[in-house]
């Protein structure tokens, strides 16, 4: 079903295209008046329930609590408690989750980078100090959350990709930009992401398998390939069925099932 993403406040919005690919997946809506408020901060219990939208799938790691201030009835007690549970979001030492509490940009990334099991295979530090410029501004809790989602390349810094800004407010538009990074969503302009150059092999496909046996398959323009660990296509894209390797084999189709040795 095609749902209306036109607001009225987004047209000239740099996160535009990333609002408009989430409200159509149904992550986000826009506000009775037409507007979206891209610029709008984001509480905890606003985060818990886009969360829960976008990765309602993850699993439950840790037995639920009932926090003191949200009550059965909240509007999002639902996605709290599920978030919750995926170790998304922590609460408090008090037993509160403070549903109406802004949420920083550093508190949102690090939400997302656990709940998505997200580690850094870097040393955090110096993953932090050579990107960004306020990278003594993070705190010490979340150093190894930041480092890992740069790698991930999924923070989006806007309008200066050197600094996090992590202790500014998280905005709906910026929350857009990062589920659409997780997700894959070829919205945000390549000169917001930092990270980039941590890639051996820069992106440039529409999906892309873990290497096994030195091959990885990769998958561009709903076509299946292989490529080594240079990035080299060793089989191009050709392919109408792919699977990844196995013991130097893959099943793959084209017009008729074969297999493929290499």
């Amino acid at each position: 079903m095609f749902i209306d993403a036109n607001f009225a406040d987004i047209q000239n919005h740099w996160a535009k295209t990333s609002i408009i690919a989430t409200v159509r997946r149904n992550i986000f809506r826009g506000y009775p008046d037409g507007t979206f408020r891209p610029s709008a901060s984001v509480t905890r219990a606003e985060l818990a329930a886009i969360i829960y939208t976008a990765f309602g799938q993850q699993p439950l790691v840790r037995p639920g609590i009932t926090f003191k201030d949200v009550p059965a009835n909240h509007w999002a007690a639902k996605a709290i408690a599920a978030v919750y549970q995926a170790k998304f979001l922590s609460g408090y030492p008090d037993g509160s989750f403070k549903p109406s509490e802004l949420i920083s940009r550093v508190q949102t990334l690090t939400a997302l980078a656990s709940g998505l099991n997200y580690q850094a295979t870097l040393e955090p530090s110096s993953t932090l100090r050579k990107h960004y410029d306020d990278w003594q501004q993070i705190p010490n809790y979340a150093v190894n959350a930041i480092a890992a989602a740069t790698e991930k390349v999924v923070i989006v810094n806007y309008p200066d990709i050197r600094r996090l800004q992590p202790n500014q407010n998280v905005t709906r538009g910026e929350v857009a930009a990062f589920i659409c990074r997780i997700l894959n969503i070829p919205t945000v302009p390549i000169q917001y992401l930092p990270g980039r150059e941590l890639f051996v092999i820069a992106p440039q496909f529409d999906t892309a398998d873990s290497f096994s046996a030195g091959l990885a398959r990769v998958q561009k323009d709903n076509q299946w390939g292989y490529i080594d660990k240079t990035g080299k296509f060793v089989i191009s894209p050709q392919l109408n069925e792919a699977h990844p390797f196995s013991e130097g084999w893959a099943l793959v189709k084209e017009n008729i099932q074969r297999s493929l040795s290499v």
